[in-house]
């Protein structure tokens, strides 16, 4: 006997799933400012200094990049929910005229 697996969303889960986005950006922006805020009032220089700044600016690069991703995630989950609302609004218009 198999079993078939199918994605179904509906449009709450996508709105929930967006809201969880907006607390995940927001909590990334906040870390973002932390390591910022830290990095630039390190007090000590040498090889040790320019190491730990090249170190933590990699580190910024990659949030970066995670970031660009939800956030390109975010933008088709959106479009995906407006697409979805239209099509059910056409229909239900399209029902009730051949009501």
């Amino acid at each position: 006997m198999s079993t078939q697996f199918q994605n179904q969303v509906d449009d709450a889960t996508i709105v929930n799933t967006l809201n969880a986005f907006e607390t995940t950006m927001a909590n990334v922006n906040a870390a973002m400012q932390s390591v910022e805020a830290v990095g630039s009032s390190v007090p000590w220089t040498g090889v040790a200094a320019n190491q730990y700044r090249t170190a933590l600016q990699d580190w910024i690069a990659g949030v970066n990049q995670v970031r660009n991703g939800l956030e390109q995630l975010r933008t088709a989950m959106t479009q995906h929910l407006n697409i979805s609302s239209n099509t059910e609004d056409e229909a239900a218009q399209h029902a009730q005229w051949y009501a």
